[in-house]
């Protein structure tokens, strides 16, 4: 009996077990109602708790083998489905882990120290306040490494916080609900708490006493704290920092103001950029106006222009003015590239038909005299039949007639069909010459001249010839010792351009643009030469680097001589027999482009010759690439890809 009394209390016990934990399970799980969810835990397993979350959210979880425990939770209001996720990570928060979501929609669930470096959302902005999200706060005003001394003790312990000084960036890991109230305080920090000071400068010069205010600050650490801009048209300086660093730098600058009290009457300026001869007359006329108001003495301005100096000799005050007055102007003065372009493209069409005949008799012959001759036609068949006609015997006369008819077949061009003879009985002869040509000529014309010069100063090329033009003649007594006189003429390209540059790189540009070529003679008894001339002159504005048409011409001309007989040449098709047709058309095209550049220093100037010195070495073969100045070729190379 005994045996079998402690196998039944045995499993009565088992089953008492049994049944108290399905009631605790049943207990512990979040009760559905109509509204929501109805959460009741009591020292539930934290692992029976995430299965029942799932199930309720559709969530997946991954859980970590070191997530373990009891929880107790209780709701006394149905809540919603992301009501239920939300106090889920509270409750995994209270116990030290954290939830991390991964790329496929399943959330890890690890503990808080793993949380905070595996993974997080980067911002916090939507994010549920118990979760580990990474801010990016780029700080503008206040120093990162400070900032981040200041929030660290504000950071959850399993958060984190790095400051990164190159950037000035503050990057945070922490929960989302925290982030808020830390980018707050980081707002608060980071203002611009600086003032603004501007002290106007007696006897020192503004740009010096800046570099030493900068400089005194930039030996601490406190070297961004301060700045100083020197503003040499009022010869005043700009502090700029927080109200300690100015109270210390404005009494540094009147201890400088104060200390550069000019006491010299002699001094000797060298010049590094402008021309000691083009200065000199400036400072006289200020000298005369400080003169006028008081201000000054008499003094002497000699210049040295072997090196290029100005020697002043006056009292302290107008040397110290006079000097602030040329530093102002020795400077390095900008320069400007311009470059042209001059297109000229024409098409010049021409035919020319004619038909000529001659019929005569001879003697007492009954054939009467008949012939055509234009004047477009060549050659003259009056002139041929002369020459062929006359006799040996005649002298002179036969020299003339053969001549002119030469000089007519000599004009002629084309293609050249004739025939003639005489009568079966010799008394009259017949002739006829067919005259047809056609002529296509087309040209385009490319130049580009280009020049580089100072800003304000005129400048000007040219590429072409000295040609001769005859300008008068004259015959002695007896017309004797004649003599004729001759003026030479620049023919070719020419450019004559003064640029100005003015505010926001804008520049303006007087200028002349020439295009000229000698087009021949005026006829073969006239032997004075034709130039054909193509000439801009303008002002125009442009900005920097931009490309602008100056001007330019589109010419089209048609032209049709008909010469025919009265009536005979309006026949149809017998009418080609009685006329002589001439067509002509020309087409021209010009355009002028500019484009001017701005050079300020000498990486400007040495990109632009590496430009031009690399399409000098492509347009030229071998030998001659390896024949140009090597020197130059060196200095050139040496130009890196930054510059």
């Amino acid at each position: 009996m005994t045996k079998l009394a402690t196998k039944l209390n045995d499993a009565l016990k088992a089953a008492l077990v049994a049944a108290l934990c399905a009631l605790a399970l049943a207990a512990g799980a979040p009760a559905q109602d109509e509204d929501g969810h109805v959460i009741n835990l009591r020292d539930a397993d934290i692992n029976a708790f995430i299965e029942d979350v799932s199930s309720v959210t559709g969530y997946t979880f991954i859980v970590h083998p070191e997530v373990n425990g009891r929880v107790t939770v209780s709701s006394q209001t149905p809540l919603s489905r992301e009501e239920v996720f939300q106090v889920f990570l509270s409750t995994l928060r209270v116990q030290g882990f954290t939830a991390i979501p991964t790329s496929n929609g399943a959330y890890r669930i690890v503990p808080e120290t793993t949380g905070a470096v595996d993974g997080s959302f980067v911002g916090s902005s939507g994010q549920p306040d118990d979760q580990f999200v990474t801010e990016v706060m780029q700080l503008r005003h206040f120093p990162a490494d400070e900032a981040a001394r200041m929030i660290q003790p504000l950071i959850n312990h399993r958060g984190q916080v790095t400051a990164n000084g190159a950037n000035n960036v503050l990057v945070i890991v922490d929960y989302a609900g925290n982030i808020g109230r830390i980018r707050e305080i980081v707002a608060e920090l980071d203002q611009d708490r600086s003032s603004i000071l501007t002290i106007a400068l007696e006897n020192a010069s503004a740009r010096e006493v800046a570099e030493v205010v900068n400089g005194v600050s930039g030996d601490g650490a406190a070297s961004a704290e301060i700045s100083a801009v020197a503003l040499e048209s009022s010869n005043s300086i700009i502090l700029r920092g927080d109200h300690a660093e100015i109270a210390r730098a404005r009494a540094l600058v009147h201890e400088l103001d104060v200390a550069s009290v000019p006491t010299e009457s002699l001094r000797v300026i060298h010049l590094e950029h402008a021309q000691a001869a083009d200065i000199v007359p400036t400072l006289e006329a200020v000298a005369r106006s400080m003169r006028l108001r008081g201000e000054g003495e008499e003094l002497s301005i000699p210049f040295d222009e072997g090196t290029n100096s100005i020697i002043l000799t006056a009292d302290p005050q107008t040397v110290a003015a006079l000097t602030q007055v040329v530093r102002e102007l020795d400077v390095r003065r900008a320069q400007v590239l311009v470059e042209a372009i001059i297109v000229e493209v024409s098409d010049d069409v021409a035919r020319d038909l004619g038909l000529q005949f001659l019929v005569s008799g001879g003697g007492n012959s009954s054939v009467p005299f008949a012939a055509t001759n234009f004047s477009q036609s060549a050659p003259n068949i009056l002139a041929a039949t002369g020459a062929v006609t006359i006799r040996d015997d005649e002298g002179d006369r036969s020299d003339v007639l053969r001549d002119v008819a030469v000089s007519s077949l000599l004009g002629a061009s084309g293609a050249l069909i004739g025939g003639g003879g005489t009568f079966d009985n010799g008394d009259g002869l017949f002739g006829v010459i067919l005259n047809a040509v056609e002529n296509d000529a087309n040209s385009n014309i490319l130049s580009t001249p280009s020049i580089m010069t100072l800003d304000n100063e005129e400048a000007s090329i040219l590429v072409g010839q000295e040609v001769p033009i005859t300008t008068g003649e004259a015959l002695g007594a007896d017309n004797s010792n004649p003599f004729r006189t001759i003026e030479r003429q620049n023919v070719g390209v020419m450019l004559r351009v003064r640029p100005q540059i003015n505010s926001g790189d804008v520049i303006q540009l007087n200028l002349r643009q020439e295009v000229s070529s000698v087009a021949g003679v005026v006829s073969p008894t006239f032997e004075e030469l034709l130039l054909n001339t193509r000439e801009i002159e303008t002002t125009v504005i442009a900005d920097n680097g931009e490309i602008i048409v100056l001007g330019g011409l589109i010419d089209v001309a048609e032209e049709l001589a008909d010469e025919r007989v009265p009536i005979l040449g309006d026949i149809p098709i017998v009418g080609r027999a009685f006329s002589s047709e001439t067509r002509s058309q020309r087409r021209r095209n010009l355009m002028v482009f500019i484009r001017s550049s701005i050079v300020r220093d000498r990486a400007g100037a040495r990109r632009v010759s590496a430009g031009s010195y690399a399409s000098v070495i492509e347009d030229s073969d071998g030998e001659t690439a390896r024949g140009f100045d090597a020197r130059v070729a060196d200095a050139l190379g040496e130009l890196g890809p930054g510059d």
